[in-house]
Order: structure tokens, then C-alpha cells, then sequence
């Protein structure tokens, strides 16, 4: 028993051939089957060919090249345990060799469908490492895999492969350094590792798709990826608007369209160097203005010139329409000028040029309108009332959103020839006609039927202008800055100033003289129920005049519709001039002939003028001046600054032809002093 235990140990110890340990278990059977004399002889048997196999190993040349004869994959079948033996004892001497091993995953740990075929293969990564001792082995180890069967021939064909790479890789390399592939890594740490990866990547996939393409192709996931950008604009703009009432109402809205998005891009590049603008007026026939200076061309030229070279669209803001004599029942010669007009703008859409309209919802009468309705117009009508408690009292064109026109004048054609009438024409100045759009374009969706004024009006109708950010162009070829402003300030957009804080603003800002010429001039809410004071403008000028000692001149129109209520506060005015406080305030009225008519034309021959001009500013308007005109009837204010033009201008700015025809009517045969307002005005 000692000496076949003694073999079983040795041959343990010492690696043999298959065949000769078989022997040895044999002759260690017989051994113990024979009597105890023959021992000796037994023994020697078994020693001898251990003893030779050390012998031949010790005279091999260490330096030999060994190939080593690959084993059978795993997935071949299973050795022999006596074989797992055999190699375990063999590679204690043998030279490096490429072990693979590939393992099968569990039935149950199969892959759902829809995971991506691509990455079920999964590629080992490569980390080589220099070791020191000679019987470390290079191994390839697959880690268990999530396959299905349809991609485990081709992670067959992939380790097979593999297999061939890294035993030609084993012979290159020789003793001198050893590698270690393992799946952990992800970052090979030497070039022919890096080689050898970079050969298992480009293994073909067989057709099997990548996941995300496979997502990307599906409809699924293009409606996906067609809705999230929708998504975020629809929350970029409730965000923006903070009400979803208002970005429903700008749906509505016809800038939202490709062009519109365009045409409410801001910038001033395009009104830098072509923008001109030019004072229109209509006097009175009753008026002899031919040896008074200056002159400048009508409004009635001015408007048919616009509709004449109108291209794409005219946009118009009103009051009402009464541009025909129908609404007095008569036929008056005068009148033709304003039918004219309605001509013009009849055949509009018949050019293939849009007319939008927004006008006050209360009408005499809607003839007019539904006949230009009638010709393709787009008219709507403004419920002020129900709004704000006010009238929609603006007057305003867009025409081809290039040229504006903002002034006192009605469409009325009583505008044109019996009633006086100031206004500024502005051509080529795309970037301040974008501006005005935008405040028609809140007219008109307040047009809507059920529309209501929002907590906050679109960003896409924000202010391009305002009293502290100006837009910077040139007029008649000379620098300025201008602004426009709009009431009441529920109308205002984001940025966009009020017409109050407009005036206020101009005359704070003046240095030498502030001229006024208005229709109505009172601080008080005249169509509050009881009447209340409100003195914010004339504060302003009472400080302007008898703080700084600025020279404050008003004129103020006196006709049979004036308030009698009016004229006291201009007496207050005119009281701070006397002793002993002399602030140079002066108070003049102007009166428009009517020549006894018979019968008398009805709201005609008056001054309708709405301006103000200074040493550095000049403010053209729609309002009359008085609280209701401000914090509940809709109207809109140019603001234009040319106080640092240039000295060598080829011309006169605005500014001072605003002042020439200020100094022209203030000093004409139909200026009165306030003292005889009992002439003009009736109790």
C-alpha cells in the first residue's frame, strides 16, 4: 500500500504521458495483488519511466520554439477528467498557449426581442500586461453573454476567430512579454491588443440593425421626434405670454405665418441711409394760408399717393369712415377728394393687395364698410367701450409695411377740405412700419368676436421702440432717434410706452420752449361720471415753465363744441405769467372760419392739430388731451429726436419745420387771445 500510494503522489508531482500513468495504475494494481518479495522489481518498473521523461526534459533546449496543440472549446464537448489532469501537470512546463473558453448562457437569461441584436455580441476588450514569469499563460475569457439563437453562430465564428488571432499573436510575441485579455476593461493598454480589437470590431454583424437606427426608422419614433420640438415652443410660449388666453388669441394672428415671422424681425439697418419723412397738412378752404410760409403737400396727396404705390397691403386704424357726403344727406363739391379716397381704396383688392381695416365698433353709419367688405376688405370692428370703457380714436396707416402715416386726420372727407389737419408721412422706414404694425396688429385681435385684453400681450408684439431704447436712423439724411408710444396702457405691449408718458417725458426734456397746438385741452377726466381733476400734464408745464423757466406756448382750438370748462383752466395757465411770478406761460386761440355756411357743415372748420414740439424734440399724436384720451381710448404718438443734427443737413429737420408751422399759425389773422373765447365758443 506505501508503495502505491507513493506512486499515485509521484505521479501527481510529475507529469507523464496518458498512457504511461495508465500503465502505472496497472502495474500498481498487480503490484498489490502480488506477494511481497516481488516488490522491488515492481517498483523499479514504475520509476523508470518517470525518471526517463525528467531525463529527455532536462536535455531540451529551454530556448526551443514550442507550438502548443490548441484544446478542444467547451463548447465541443467536455474532457476527460483524467485529460483536465493530464494538461493541468503539462502546463506547469510547457510553454505559453491561448486557453478559450466560452460559456452559454441559461435558457431563462435569454434576451427580450426587442434589445438590440447588435450589441448581444458583445467585444471583448484587450488589456496587455508585461509579466516576469514564465508560466503565466495568455488567456481569453468571454464573461456569459445574453445571445439569442439566432446570433450564436456568429459569436461562434467571432471566438474561433479569435482564437487563431491570438495564437499567431502568442508565436510573435515569444518570452518576452505576456498579454491578458480580459472583458473588464474598456481602454486597451497596448498597440497589438489595440490591433487585435480593433479586427474583433470590424467583425461583420450579419445584417442584425443597430438599436437606435431601429428606433430612428420606426414611426413611433419619428412622431416623437416631430412632437418634442412642437412641445417646446407651445412651453417656450406660454412661459413668454403667461396666459394661454393670449397665445390662443395669437393663433389667430396672421404675422404667426412665415412672412409675418419675417416681418416682425427687428433691426435698422434698412431704414439707416433710405428713410425720408415729410409734414402733410390740410387747410381749411375758409383758410387763406398762400401768403402765410411754410407749405407742404396735402394729406389728400399724401393718402392717394400711398394707394397708388401700395403693392402687398394697407393697413388702416380709425375712427369711423365717412370718406362720401352720405352721412349729411347732401351733395357737397368739397367732398369729392375724400370719394376719391374710397375709390382708391375699393379697387385695392381687386390689385391683389390686402386691405385690413380696425375701426371704432360704434358707426353712424356702416355703409362704407360694407361695401369695401363687400370688395374683398377685411374689416374689424373694436369694441372700446366693452374694453376699456374708451373709443378706438387712432389714425394710422401701414402701407406695404414700408410706409406709415400717422397725423390728426379722420377718415373723413371733411378732413381734407374743412377741417385743419397735421400729420407725418414716413416712407421707406421698414424698420418703424414693423413697429406701428405691431400696435394695429393688437387692434385687430381685439376685433375678434369674445376677445378680451390680456395679462400680458405676445412677445411677437413687443415694442421695437421706446423712450429709453430708440431706434437710431436717418431722416432726410440726417441722424435721429424716434419712438412711438400708444394708449391707454392696456393696449401697451412689453417695452412699449404710454402716449402720457410720452408727453410728459418731451417736456421734462425740453431746455428753451415747449409749443402746444390741441383741439381740446383740459386736466380733468371730462366723460367720468362725476368729472374728476387730473392735473399730470399741467403739472408738468406749470414746473416747466416756473421751475426752469422754459417758454410754454398753447394753442388751443375754439369752436362751437368747446367746454366752456376748458377755458378756465387756460386762464389758470395764463395767471402764472403775471406778477409776481412771470412764468413765461401764453395762452392763444385759434379760430377756422366758416364763412356762413348754409347749412352748416357739421364737425368741420376747426383746428384738429395734435402736436407738441421743443428745442429738441418734436411729438406727433391722435389724442386730445385729457384723461379719458389717455387711460381709456386707444390712440398712438410719434416721438422723433434731431436735437445733435448735423450743421451742414442739405435741409430743416422735422423738428424745426414742426416749429415753423407753429410759429406760422401762432402768429397768423386767426389766432385770438384768450379773452375772447365768448366769439368762437358757445356756453
Amino acid at each position: 500500500m506505501r508503495r502505491e500510494e507513493l506512486a499515485r503522489s509521484e505521479s501527481r508531482d510529475t507529469p507523464v504521458r496518458r498512457s504511461t500513468r495508465l500503465q502505472q495504475d496497472k502495474v500498481g494494481e498487480q503490484a498489490s495483488r502480488e506477494p511481497q518479495g516481488s516488490e522491488g522489481s515492481r517498483a523499479a518498473d514504475i520509476v523508470t519511466p518517470r525518471e526517463s521523461i525528467k531525463a529527455s526534459r532536462k536535455q531540451a533546449d529551454p530556448d526551443q520554439d514550442w507550438s502548443p496543440s490548441p484544446l478542444p472549446l467547451l463548447g465541443e464537448g467536455e474532457p476527460h477528467e483524467d485529460s483536465k489532469r493530464a494538461v493541468s501537470e503539462r502546463d506547469t512546463h510547457l510553454f505559453p498557449f491561448v486557453r478559450l473558453r466560452r460559456l452559454d448562457v441559461p435558457q431563462e437569461e435569454e434576451p427580450s426581442p426587442h434589445q438590440n441584436r447588435a450589441e448581444e455580441v458583445s467585444e471583448p476588450t484587450i488589456e496587455s500586461e508585461e509579466v516576469k514569469d514564465k508560466r503565466s499563460r495568455l488567456k481569453v475569457r468571454k464573461t456569459p453573454q445574453r445571445r439569442s439563437p439566432k446570433t450564436r453562430p456568429l459569436a461562434e465564428k467571432a471566438t474561433a476567430i479569435l482564437q487563431g488571432m491570438v495564437e499567431n499573436e502568442n508565436l510573435a510575441l515569444g518570452k518576452q512579454t505576456r498579454t491578458r485579455v480580459t472583458t473588464r476593461s474598456k481602454t486597451p493598454t497596448s498597440k497589438k491588443a489595440s490591433s487585435l480589437e480593433s479586427k474583433m470590431t470590424a467583425l461583420p454583424t450579419e445584417g442584425t440593425p443597430k438599436k437606435w437606427t431601429k428606433r430612428f426608422l420606426s414611426r413611433s419614433g419619428v412622431c416623437s421626434l416631430l412632437l418634442l420640438p412642437v412641445l417646446g415652443f407651445a412651453g417656450w410660449l406660454l412661459w413668454e405670454h403667461r396666459s394661454p388666453g393670449s397665445f390662443l388669441g395669437l393663433m389667430g394672428y396672421r404675422s404667426w405665418r412665415w412672412s409675418g415671422f419675417l416681418s416682425l424681425r427687428s433691426g435698422t439697418a434698412e431704414c439707416s441711409t433710405q428713410c425720408s419723412v415729410v409734414l402733410v397738412e390740410s387747410i381749411p378752404i375758409t383758410l387763406d394760408y398762400a401768403s402765410l410760409n411754410p407749405h407742404h403737400p396735402t394729406i389728400y396727396q399724401a393718402w392717394m399717393d400711398l394707394l397708388a404705390g401700395a403693392n402687398s397691403s394697407v393697413e388702416i386704424a380709425a375712427f369711423y369712415f365717412t370718406l362720401r357726403d352720405s352721412d349729411i344727406h347732401i351733395q357737397d363739391p368739397f367732398s369729392k377728394q375724400g370719394k376719391a379716397v374710397f375709390e382708391s381704396l375699393r379697387g385695392l383688392p381687386s390689385r391683389g393687395v390686402k386691405l385690413s381695416i380696425a375701426v371704432n365698433s360704434a358707426q353712424i353709419s356702416k355703409n362704407e364698410m360694407d361695401e369695401l367688405v363687400r370688395h374683398g376688405a377685411d374689416v374689424r370692428y373694436v369694441d372700446m367701450k366693452s374694453l376699456t370703457g374708451g373709443v378706438l380714436h387712432t389714425k394710422l396707416w401701414v402701407v406695404d409695411q414700408k410706409h406709415i402715416y400717422i397725423g390728426s386726420a379722420n377718415m373723413d372727407w371733411r378732413s381734407l377740405t374743412q377741417v385743419k389737419e397735421l400729420g407725418a408721412l414716413l416712407y421707406n422706414c421698414s424698420c418703424i412700419a414693423r413697429d406701428l404694425h405691431r400696435i394695429f396688429a393688437i387692434y385687430r385681435m381685439l376685433g375678434k368676436e369674445g376677445a378680451s385684453i390680456p395679462a400680458a400681450w405676445p412677445a411677437g408684439l413687443a415694442a421695437e421702440s421706446s423712450l429709453t431704447h430708440p431706434l437710431e436712423l436717418h431722416l432726410n439724411g440726417t441722424g435721429a432717434q424716434l419712438y412711438l408710444s400708444s394708449s391707454p396702457p392696456a393696449l401697451c405691449s412689453t417695452g412699449r410706452i404710454s402716449d402720457l408718458t410720452a408727453i410728459v417725458s418731451t417736456i421734462e426734456d425740453a431746455k428753451h420752449f415747449v409749443y402746444i397746438s390741441v383741439m381740446d385741452y383740459e386736466p380733468q377726466c371730462i366723460f367720468c361720471k362725476p368729472k374728476r381733476f387730473w392735473p399730470v400734464i399741467d403739472d408738468a408745464l406749470r414746473s416747466a415753465a416756473c421751475d426752469r423757466k422754459v417758454k410754454v406756448h398753447l394753442l388751443i382750438s375754439c369752436w362751437q363744441h368747446s367746454r366752456s370748462t376748458m377755458f378756465v383752466f387756460l386762464t389758470s395757465l395764463r395767471i402764472l405769467s403775471y406778477e409776481p411770478l412771470h412764468c413765461p406761460i401764453e395762452v392763444k386761440l385759434f379760430v377756422v372760419p366758416s364763412e356762413g355756411e348754409q347749412p352748416p357743415i357739421p364737425y368741420a372748420h376747426v383746428n384738429h392739430n395734435k402736436y407738441m414740439v421743443t428745442d429738441r424734440l418734436a411729438y406727433i399724436g391722435t389724442s386730445n388731451w385729457s384723461e379719458d384720451y389717455f387711460t381709456n381710448t386707444a390712440g398712438v404718438g410719434l416721438v422723433i429726436n434731431q436735437s445733435e443734427a448735423a450743421a451742414g443737413a442739405s435741409g430743416p429737420t422735422l423738428r424745426q419745420q414742426l416749429e415753423e408751422v407753429f410759429i406760422r399759425d401762432w402768429t397768423s389773422p386767426y389766432v385770438v387771445p384768450l379773452s375772447r373765447r365768448q366769439e368762437c365758443a358757445k356756453k
